[in-house]
């Protein structure tokens, strides 16, 4: 329901009956005529009423009763679709839109059909098949409805910070005999580091101020002499103070002063030794916790399903297991001890200042709010800045994961300076964005540093007075200063400490997301392993979508007895490759089954079923590696012998030999240090050598010179014997000696039947038969 203008909501309340009342309204933002603009459709309990302009000054209003309405149907168009309404005489298109609006009217489509359904109940309606997760809007948070950021995925508004920060949490928990000590050690350390300064109190008030006063004169002994300068005999004072460490010597003597050094020596050498202790612990309790990490979403990710690669770019998935994986550590090594360390460290120092002097204290605080404000303040600003730089970081990484894979077509075509240029608009995104922070960056500091420093001269003014007054000593007053200097360094990390909250959840989300998705192609718990399936299959009325908006197979049902060869024929987005793709399990069927030996796939372990089905694709992927080891990837622990049998039956052995390094050759990233027609025999090598009971031939042939098509048919037909076979080819040449042939039209079975049969019929068969013809001529001459 969204808000109607008035004009328009006055010219349908003119319509309505009593009792009649709004059910649907919704907004366009195309007119018929393809230019911009917002048509309406309003749907009442008992009408449809469709406002369009069609270039007009003002919208023509048409009235469709519900009571002669049979289906409601989205007709999806190239960048736009149509809302269309059928009744038992006409067909009427009442809204066009494009796919940015699409989400709304999968919304409102059912809501329609209901209405329908209900003016009509004695008539049986024509049902439509939607797409599994048709009518959701993939682009808006499902809690908020705010827009998902398209680099993340994850709603920033509804991370919910607690409930991750302690999951995360929990992963240190296996290591807590190394964490607990250490956390121990710092609280051990915060303390100790202050110590220096209280010691440099007792220096200045007990050791210096009296010699000072005695080279002047200014103090005399008990019988009103001039206290004596220190002199060389006063080394004996430096011994009895190191050797008494308990009792303190004469206050001004260079025992006492030699005494103080030396514990303020000792403390820092002890902070700085436990300091690296406990930096190599943490270091240690965070690197496994990465590692438990990145091994854990690693291995989810090999149990999730296509669908979850084809909704994300290789570049995301990279980041989250190494820079979200890394932050995370970064935070549970670190910036969570940091936070219970700094906290201890303020409430040292306020307790050491309020014990010594109270109401200097109170003084010394009065610049903490104008910190922690302005803190908060630039770190929202800051916030902001950060997260369009780490899209913009993201970006940079999506171009280099894609760039670099196909930098032949880079080349091919000549787009060097085409990448180039995108790849320096992006950098220089980033420069602009960094920039922007380098400007918040250098205003915040000057800020704080004027807020730090105006809470020392509140403690000369304030602290100089006392002194006067005979209230503070001259060491309390060096002491507060440098417990000034020592207090505002925690504060400003912990209000940064939300920013660092808000930055580990949301890479936490964005990890958990990998974790906690569950694979929409999932094993049932009573699963049966069919260990030795003789490879009968039937499709039962199957439909299915990528997308959930269009479906890719719409009730396709045919059945291959085991050993016989299918050909599935038809043009491009036909279907084909969906058929392929839902054998071997990659996706599950939106609705119907597909039967393995008479047992729904559904109901078959995952890995028994695969097992059974070899898959040579039209571009096959080699792995970096050697030809060995890629030939030897289907079947883990294959002898050399077994190796070099399937390569021999795939026609490959005579070229591998010719290399110098033979099966030890290394093939590069994505073979490209092997031809075409190479790589794909190693594929048929590891087919073979997997010896499946299910093969799947995706254009083996389609992108190699004769001779190379030659050897691979050879090969081919000694590895499609004794399997069922389901063959795609545009070469139909290389399809007639298959048993039967599919024929797939807009996602349906439109023929079956053998070579010879579906050219009888004069189909769609014969017809792709008499152009291929067409086209052999033409290359002949």
């Amino acid at each position: 329901m969204e808000e109607v203008p008035e004009e328009l909501k006055k010219r349908v309340q003119a319509l309505l009956a009593n009792g009649e009342e709004i059910k649907v309204a919704i907004s366009t933002d195309l007119r018929f005529d393809g230019n911009y603009g917002k048509d309406w459709v309003i749907a009442t309990d008992r009408r449809l009423i469709a406002f369009n302009q069609n270039g007009a000054p003002e919208h023509q209003l048409r009235e469709i009763p519900l009571t002669s309405v049979e289906a409601v149907e989205i007709v999806e168009m190239y960048g736009n679709n149509i809302l269309k309404v059928r009744t038992s005489e006409d067909a009427m298109e009442v809204a066009r839109y494009s796919r940015r609006v699409s989400p709304k009217f999968e919304l409102a489509t059912p809501e329609l059909e209901t209405l329908v359904q209900d003016a009509n109940p004695d008539v049986e309606h024509e049902k439509q098949h939607r797409p599994q997760g048709w009518g959701k809007n993939k682009d808006k948070c499902e809690t908020c409805g705010k827009p998902l950021p398209r680099w993340s995925g994850v709603c920033i508004n509804c991370v919910e910070k607690r409930k991750l920060i302690f999951r995360l949490i929990r992963y240190s928990f296996p290591f807590w005999r190394v964490s607990v000590p250490a956390l121990a050690l710092m609280m051990l350390i915060r303390l100790v580091s202050l110590y220096p300064t209280i010691l440099s109190k007792e220096m200045i008030d007990n050791v210096l101020l009296p010699a000072g006063t005695a080279v002047t004169g200014a103090t005399m002994t008990a019988t009103g002499e001039p206290i004596p300068s220190p002199t060389w005999g006063h080394l004996t004072g430096i011994v009895e103070g190191i050797s008494g460490w308990l009792a303190l010597p004469v206050a001004g003597s260079w025992g006492h002063l030699v005494t103080i050094v030396l514990l303020m020596v000792s403390f820092n050498v002890f902070t700085m030794g436990a300091s690296a202790v406990r930096g190599y612990m943490m270091a240690w309790v965070g690197q496994n916790i990465t590692r438990r990490l990145r091994n854990e979403t690693y291995e989810h990710l090999h149990s999730l399903s296509l669908d979850f690669y084809n909704q994300r770019d290789t570049g995301n998935l990279m980041s989250r297991i190494t820079n979200d994986v890394a932050r995370l550590r970064e935070f549970i090594a670190s910036a969570l001890q940091d936070l219970l360390g700094d906290s201890l460290t303020l409430f040292y120092i306020c307790a050491i200042m309020f014990f010594t002097n109270w109401k200097l204290a109170v003084w010394t605080l009065i610049p903490v709010p104008c910190l922690i404000f302005f803190t908060i303040f630039f770190g929202k600003k800051m916030g902001k800045v950060f997260s369009v730089l780490w899209k913009r970081h993201a970006d940079i990484s999506t171009i280099l994961a894609s760039t670099i894979p196909g930098v032949r077509v880079v080349k091919a075509f000549a787009r060097e300076r085409y990448e180039v240029n995108r790849f320096n608009e992006k950098t220089y995104q980033v420069f602009d964005g960094e920039m922007n922070a380098a400007k918040l960056s250098t205003l915040y500091r000057p800020i704080m540093e004027f807020i730090i420093f105006s809470g020392s001269i509140l403690i000369w003014l304030v602290g100089g007075s006392q002194v006067f007054e005979g209230l503070l000593t001259l060491g309390e007053l060096f002491m507060f200063q440098a417990l000034m200097g020592r207090f505002f360094r925690p504060v400003y990390t912990l209000c940064q400490m939300n920013e660092r909250f808000i930055r580990a959840a949301t890479s936490a989300d964005r990890v958990f997301e990998i974790i906690d998705t569950p694979p929409s192609v999932a094993e049932k718990e009573d699963a049966i392993a069919l260990e030795d399936i003789k490879g009968t299959v039937e499709f039962k009325d199957v439909y299915f979508s990528y997308d959930t908006e269009k479906n890719a197979i719409n009730g396709i049902s045919f059945r291959a007895e085991a050993g016989e060869m299918i050909g599935l024929v038809g043009h491009s987005g036909a279907g084909k490759s969906t058929v392929i793709n839902l054998i071997t399990r990659f996706y599950d069927p939106s609705e119907g089954s597909i039967e393995v030996d008479g047992h729904d796939t559904r109901d078959i372990k995952l890995k028994a079923l695969r097992q059974q089905v070899g898959v040579v694709l039209q571009d096959p992927f080699l792995f970096q590696g050697t030809i060995a080891e890629n030939i030897g990837y289907s079947k883990p622990g294959a002898s050399q012998h077994e190796i070099i049998a399937a390569a021999k039956a795939a026609n490959a052995h005579e070229f591998i030999v010719k290399f110098s390094d033979g099966y030890d050759t290394m093939v590069g990233e994505r073979g490209a240090r092997v031809s075409g027609g190479e790589r794909q025999r190693i594929s048929i090598a590891r087919a073979i050598l997997k010896n499946p009971k299910i093969l799947i031939l995706d254009e083996a042939t389609s992108s190699v010179d004769t001779e190379t098509e030659s050897n691979i048919q050879e090969a081919l037909e000694r590895l499609v014997r004794g399997r069922t076979v389901f063959a795609i080819a545009h070469r139909l040449s290389t399809l007639k000696y298959a048993d039967r042939l599919v024929v797939l039209k807009d996602g349906k079975v439109d023929e079956i039947g053998t070579h010879a049969e579906l050219l009888a019929k004069d189909g769609i068969y014969a017809g792709l038969c008499e152009k291929q013809i067409e086209l052999s001529k033409i290359r002949a001459l």
